[in-house]
Order: structure tokens, then C-alpha cells, then sequence
């Protein structure tokens, strides 16, 4: 009874744990700021009346600034894929961290979080990072539920549709690295470790 009594806490912290290392205390948790209404996350989601063509139940205005390419070339919101766009919301400066539920905020994001609207000084994404289908030198395959399998994890592809053809494809985005709700609890939000260069070398042969 005392071991299964023991077995039982352990579970419980375990998973208190685990929940404290995700989006509660994280970079991500603007519950502590007056804007949010001390709510975690209600800036980004809502139940009831969010943005249709976003998906999500999202909250949070999105950006419609120009970019600048890894490549160089410039354009909207059409140049990146739809989960790219949401972080662009809040990390290209441009969009107030309070603009959500309807409103306009004037909260703009940490310099140190700020990504801008030029990136080609950033991982390429979107148009630019369109994942090759067939056998490369250079990277490692995707697999049919487009993701790309390592012996520390697996980074999602996110679908984007191309402009200049309208054909889906698949591409790395902001949210193949990153997860918004730092699950795992990872260094700079990351979906597993990048000690030894993990996440590059799931994709990246080297």
C-alpha cells in the first residue's frame, strides 16, 4: 500500500513538472503583464469569435508587413507559411503584443525578441525553404507526414501554398525549431535539444 501510495505522488509531481515546463513561466506567458489580463492565453487564443482563416481559435492580429527574404526578395504575408505568420505577429515588430481580441495595442516586443521585417540575416523559411521531395546530398528525407525523422527527434514540415503556382508545399517554418508553448522546456523554445547541433543535423547532412 506505502509503494503504491509513493508510486502515486511520483506520478503526481512528474506531471507537475511537466506542466511548469511549458508555457507557464516561459518568455511566452504574459500573464504577469496588465495587458493581458492575467490570463496566459487569451493574447494568442480564443474560444469564441477568433480569426477563421487563421485557425488556431486565434486572437492576436496578424502581421501584414513587407519582408525581405533570405534570397532577397520582397513581398507580404503570402511568402511565409501560416504558423510563420502568427510568430511574425508579435516578433517582427510591427504588430503590438496587445493587439488581440479586437484591439490595438501599443506593447511592442523586446529588442532582444525583435526579429524584424529583414530576414536575410535569419534561418531561411517559407518561399525560401521549400523542402526537397526527392533524394538530396544535402538533406535528410522528409517522410510521408512531413516530417523529417532523427535519432533525436522529428521536425515538422508546415505546409504552405506557392503563389506563383498555387501547388501546396512544404517548407521549413518558424514552428519546425520552435514550439510556441515550449514544450520540453528547451533552451530558446526548441522542440528537443540543440546540444551537438541536433535540430541542424535532422535536416542538414553535414
Amino acid at each position: 500500500m506505502k509503494r503504491q501510495l509513493f508510486v502515486g505522488t511520483l506520478a503526481m509531481v512528474c506531471l507537475a513538472t511537466a506542466a511548469q515546463a511549458q508555457i507557464t513561466g516561459s518568455k511566452h506567458d504574459f500573464s504577469s503583464y496588465a495587458w493581458s489580463g492575467g490570463e496566459i492565453c487569451k493574447p494568442c487564443h480564443t474560444p469564441h469569435f477568433g480569426n477563421v482563416d487563421a485557425g488556431f481559435m486565434w486572437n492576436h492580429e496578424l502581421s501584414s508587413a513587407t519582408f525581405t527574404m533570405f534570397e532577397g526578395e520582397v513581398g507580404g504575408p503570402e511568402l511565409l507559411d501560416e504558423r510563420s505568420l502568427m510568430c511574425m505577429g508579435c516578433h517582427d515588430g510591427t504588430v503590438a503584443l496587445d493587439s488581440f481580441g479586437g484591439t490595438t495595442g501599443s506593447n511592442t516586443i523586446a529588442a532582444w525578441a525583435k526579429i524584424g521585417t529583414d530576414l536575410r540575416d535569419d534561418h531561411p523559411i517559407g518561399a525560401d525553404a521549400i523542402y526537397p521531395t526527392t533524394t538530396s546530398t544535402r538533406f535528410n528525407p522528409q517522410n510521408a507526414a512531413h516530417q523529417v525523422p532523427g535519432p533525436w527527434g522529428s521536425l515538422r514540415l508546415r505546409a504552405w501554398i506557392d503563389p506563383t503556382d498555387s501547388v501546396e508545399k512544404y517548407v521549413v517554418g518558424c514552428s519546425t525549431c520552435h514550439t510556441a508553448h515550449n514544450a520540453g522546456n528547451y533552451g530558446h523554445m526548441m522542440r528537443f535539444s540543440n546540444q551537438a547541433s541536433h535540430i541542424c543535423l535532422t535536416c542538414h547532412i553535414k
